[in-house]
């Protein structure tokens, strides 16, 4: 095969609490994830030698700071060949924007490099690469619908989201994760979601039933705090109609609830153009090909 191009979706974090901390820093978190239809598209190209990565976006590192030269330098590592890789990185999810993007790119390519070389290797060897990319890269391995705990490693499968609409709001910060969980304060939840009453209302009532935890983020805190603009773009959702607003993972994006397309869509209107908006639907996958 010349090439494989792929499509990784976007996640947002419908639900994300810190539940405590190792003593390595990494945080035990809960949250419940969702993939939704924003792509970043990728193009994987055998070469002889070494990784060369080449991306649309000015910001995003072309080197070993870059998650999918990590992610191929992994595989690579573990498979014991010499065989090079180029990736081509169209972004069109926002960076540094709590979105999941870099883990998803992470994803696509553990995913696409098993197909473009026909690696004779089981799908659950790239889960085990993949916490040590990121908290977010196990989920978008698996995408759709899940619980996620641990520190992202343990998925646990939910009901999927179908015919669930989103409205992105992207203010324009890029925000560092390691920024604002360094800044996590408070008391922090013991207290575990019940999976089985999370399963029967996902199941019963869809996005109604996910209202019902309800929404909410532990970093928000910390992110709004900083940013309280975003506290502005929440305030102005809701006004518009929208059944709940969150910030998404470790911000910037805020993102709010509709009932259906219709309703997203007049959301969306009422928010004027002076921000940049995405509607965008739920997915059952987080990697297909273009």
């Amino acid at each position: 095969m010349k090439e494989l191009t792929l499509q990784a979706a976007a996640k947002v974090n419908l639900y994300l609490d810190i539940l405590g901390r190792h003593s390595d820093g990494y945080h035990e978190i809960e949250s419940i994830i969702q993939s939704v239809k924003l792509y970043d598209k990728l193009t994987l190209r055998p070469r002889r030698r070494g990784i060369k990565i080449t991306c649309t976006h000015p910001e995003v590192p072309l080197d070993e700071g870059n998650i999918c030269y990590r992610a191929a330098e992994s595989l690579l590592r573990v498979l014991g060949t010499k065989q090079g890789l180029e990736i081509e990185i169209q972004k069109n999810i926002p960076v540094e924007s709590g979105l999941g993007g870099g883990s998803a790119d992470a994803a696509a390519t553990l995913i696409g490099m098993r197909k473009l070389f026909q690696m004779d290797i089981p799908f659950s060897d790239l889960s085990k690469l993949a916490p040590e990319l990121g908290s977010d890269v196990p989920f978008c391995l698996a995408g759709g619908t899940a619980l996620v705990r641990g520190r992202g490693e343990k998925i646990i499968p939910l009901p999927l989201l179908k015919d669930a609409w989103f409205i992105l709001v992207d203010p324009g910060i890029s925000i560092s994760t390691s920024w604002v969980y360094s800044r996590v304060e408070g008391k922090l939840t013991k207290k575990r979601l019940n999976i089985k009453l999370i399963k029967e209302l996902i199941k019963e009532e869809g996005m109604r039933g996910v209202n019902k935890f309800p929404l909410y983020n532990k970093l928000e805190e910390v992110v709004i705090k900083r940013f309280p603009t975003l506290q502005d773009i929440k305030t102005k959702l809701i006004e518009a109609g929208a059944t709940g607003a969150l910030m998404t993972g470790s911000g910037s994006i805020i993102f709010a609830v509709a009932e259906d397309e219709e309703r997203a869509k007049s959301i969306r209107g009422g928010l004027g153009s002076k921000v940049r908006v995405y509607t965008v639907q739920t997915t059952d996958k987080s990697v297909k090909e273009a």
